[in-house]
């Protein structure tokens, strides 16, 4: 504050004059303060009584980052934010459809793509634009969400332009240069501020007893609020990661403070789960995202304790649990092909559509697997015996990635489908010993992440969530 007192009054007593424009001297004159941020509410007070004070008559003006995007967005598109008319429709048109209900945000993602797919140099004034466009449509959008009171798409489009960028740089192999991860932490820190606006709002009541729940959604709660705290789920791991390793995206934070935060968010992570019954609701088979990402969180050799134990194990019974009524209820296992729209449908009429999948499950064959990395042999035995009463055909599948793609580039670029293979029918053993060295058995592929070494670990959890591609065997299967 200080030195912005100082600037503004050293401003007003400099009398600025140019004979050479005419009358240019006797124009106006007013003070413009610009800064690319926001006023703090503590020394708003402080501030507001100096300019009334100093400028009396008015001629002062301050812009922050609400107006720098307003002028940007009605101004100066064409000149220095996007170059061509396509990629000026393709925004505008983002924008007037942004709390648009059911929008899918096509025209943004068709508009990073171009961004992304016409960057012809890693170096210069193109490569420094093309991160300057990036920053300030982030800011752009996240602006206009805040307005709408809705970060909903703040997350989804941010998310999409922070995946895919850092897909191009993996292709580009330019994930080592100091000049690149600069400007991407740039995007990751407006990526970082979304995740922390949006938790500041919602996980104070998402804690609470059925904090996820909606009372006034009626008959599609059934599906909605397990599909919400999973969702849910998904997002509060990436963040809590994230923060682990970059809360300020300037310093790593020291073992200490770390391990005191890890605790902290395990903490709010067991109340979560255990106040929303949704969150161990598996309806669809990639909820195995979440029910995986949940359960690794805790899974660090160096922290875990006998009541993150005792938490992982109720979590997985409770899975297990919930699953098997469901079928025996319902008469159906998760969707296999994540089909949200055929779950509806069965959900809404009792009768199962011709095009439900249920006879395969990778979510069962990983929680049978994650038994056996915590060496639950009663459990093992327990559900083994229910699964097979129940799903005598239930077809268990694990998938892997293909040889010869760079998965990692694909994992922040699409969902895998064809890049993918799946083992099936897999067999479970009667006794435990037998299962667990049949699984200890299988092949580890462990990647050397370019991703971890730059810094950025928790950027794969946010992609898996993000493109819907289960988490590879080889995070559990690591610490057998």
């Amino acid at each position: 504050m200080d030195g912005i007192r100082e600037s503004i009054l050293a401003a007003k007593d400099t009398k600025f004059t140019d004979n050479a424009i005419p009358d240019f001297n006797q124009l106006p004159f007013k003070i413009v303060l610009v800064h690319n941020g926001l006023l703090k509410s503590n020394t708003r007070k402080t501030f507001d009584d100096f300019i009334s004070r100093e400028f009396p008559q008015g001629g002062f003006e301050r812009w922050g980052i609400y107006e720098l995007t307003d002028l940007f967005s009605n101004h100066l598109f064409s000149e220095y934010l996007l170059t061509d008319q396509e990629s000026i429709r393709l925004f505008k048109r983002t924008l007037v459809l942004l709390d648009a209900p059911d929008y899918d945000f096509t025209d943004f993602k068709i508009l990073i793509n171009s961004q992304i797919n016409n960057i012809s140099q890693i170096k210069g004034r193109a490569f420094k634009k093309f991160f300057a466009t990036l920053n300030l449509i982030s800011v752009i959008i996240l602006h206009y969400s805040k307005e709408n009171d809705n970060l909903y798409p703040a997350k989804e489009c941010v998310t999409f332009l922070l995946l895919r960028t850092w897909s191009w740089i993996l292709k580009s192999k330019i994930e080592d240069k100091n000049a690149v991860l600069k400007e991407y932490r740039k995007l990751l820190k407006i990526h970082f501020d979304i995740y922390t606006l949006y938790f500041e709002k919602t996980l104070s009541t998402a804690i609470e007893p059925n904090g996820l729940f909606a009372e006034h959604s009626g008959p599609f709660e059934a599906i909605g609020y397990p599909v919400r705290s999973f969702d849910y789920l998904n997002d509060l791991i990436y963040y809590f990661k994230a923060r682990l390793y970059w809360p300020n995206f300037d310093k790593e934070p020291s073992e200490i403070k770390k391990a005191k935060l890890y605790q902290k968010q395990k903490d709010v992570l067991k109340q979560l789960v255990r106040n929303n019954d949704g969150c161990a609701r598996p309806l669809l088979d990639n909820h195995s995202i979440a029910i995986v990402n949940t359960i690794l969180f805790f899974l660090d050799k160096k922290h875990i304790d006998d009541e993150d134990l005792t938490f992982i194990a109720e979590y997985i019974q409770t899975v297990f649990d919930n699953v098997l009524i469901i079928k025996l209820t319902r008469d159906r296992f998760p969707e296999l092909y994540n089909n949200l729209q055929v779950l509806t449908e069965y959900v809404a009429t009792s009768q199962r559509p011709y095009n439900y999948e249920d006879s395969s499950s990778l979510l069962v064959t990983m929680l049978f697997e994650i038994l056996a990395v915590l060496n639950a042999s009663g459990l093992y035995s327990h559900y083994k015996t229910e699964i097979e009463k129940l799903g005598k055909n239930l077809n268990l599948q694990i998938a892997y990635p293909t040889n010869g793609v760079d998965v990692e580039q694909l994992l922040f670029d699409k969902h895998m489908h064809m890049e993918m293979y799946v083992e099936t029918n897999i067999h479970l053993p009667e006794k435990f010993k037998d299962f667990k060295s049949m699984v200890k058995g299988k092949p580890v592929k462990m990647y050397e992440y370019r991703t971890d070494k730059a810094g950025f670990p928790f950027l794969r959890t946010l992609a898996h969530t993000y493109f819907k591609n289960e988490p590879f065997a080889e995070e559990w299967r690591s610490q057998l």
